[in-house]
Formats: structure tokens, C-alpha cells, sequence
């Protein structure tokens, strides 16, 4: 019987091991996003205005994906120095065969600019996943760079 219990806990262990841990923390690569706008309410830039878009990404170890998002607009500046958008984001990263982590947060838009500050860091939530994230929360900082790609930190912790 305690052949048995340790091959299961062997067998387990390598079931487990193609799964996220808790405390992992990895980074992906996304190409330049495809986006479109979606001007809602008022004529031009609005509170409620939608901002759609998707991109391939690449992890460390070459596995590709897709990100998939939708930005909101909720707040307009209002002249007097306020250059930003502030926006609701919901992204979805989607790693294949079932394997999703979803976002959640706010993110700053400079006026003009279709897509966030370059080399400015922005923090996200990571409110959840599928597969082999499922349960997972965390964090997730994006920062734009001028060459049009972006970086991704991802760090889970549970």
C-alpha cells in the first residue's frame, strides 16, 4: 500500500507540474494590438466610448497566445492640464487549450493616443483563470514600448 501512495503522489506531482504555482511570476511579449474605437453618446471623445482589440503574444518557453480586450472611457479630461483618459480595462489572455487568465483595472490613456503611455508601467488585477490557472489571482504590470511591442509581468499568487 505504500508503493501505491507514492506513485500517486509521484503521479500527482507531474500532473501538477505543467500547472501555474502559486507565487509564479513570468513575462510574455505582445505584438502591436490591433484596435478599433467605438465612439458611443456624445460625438468624439466620451464618457462610455469603447475601445476593442486583440494581439499574439509569446511566453518565455515560445508558446504563443492571444490577448483579447475591452477598454472603456470613464473619464474624459476636462481641459485645465488634465492630458489623460481614464479607463476600465477587461482583457483576457488566452494561453490555448483552455488555459485563460482574465484582467480587470484601470489604465491611463494620454489624450490623442490610441494605446497607453510608452514606458510608463501600468498595474492590473488578475481576477481569475481557466485550465491551468484556474483559481489563480495576482497582478499583471504592462508597459508599452516606442517600438510598438508591449511587456507583460505576470505574477500569481494562488
Amino acid at each position: 500500500m505504500t508503493r501505491l501512495s507514492l506513485l500517486a503522489g509521484l503521479a500527482g506531482a507531474l500532473l501538477l507540474s505543467g500547472a501555474a504555482q502559486a507565487g509564479d511570476t513570468f513575462s510574455i511579449i505582445q505584438d502591436r494590438p490591433k484596435i478599433t474605437h467605438i465612439d458611443l453618446g456624445e460625438k468624439g471623445p466620451s464618457h462610455g466610448d469603447m475601445m476593442a482589440y486583440e494581439a499574439s503574444f509569446t511566453t518565455a518557453d515560445g508558446t504563443k497566445g492571444t490577448m483579447d480586450g475591452l477598454v472603456t472611457t470613464v473619464d474624459v479630461p476636462d481641459g485645465a492640464g488634465d492630458t489623460f483618459f481614464d479607463r476600465l480595462a477587461d482583457i483576457v489572455l488566452d494561453f490555448g487549450k483552455g488555459d485563460t487568465l482574465v484582467i480587470a483595472g484601470h489604465t491611463v490613456f494620454t489624450v490623442g493616443d490610441g494605446e497607453i503611455v510608452a514606458d510608463a508601467p501600468q498595474v492590473r488585477a488578475i481576477v481569475g483563470g481557466t485550465g491551468r490557472f484556474i483559481g489563480k489571482r495576482g497582478q499583471i504590470t504592462t508597459t508599452r514600448r516606442e517600438a510598438g511591442h508591449y511587456e507583460h509581468k505576470i505574477e500569481l499568487v494562488d
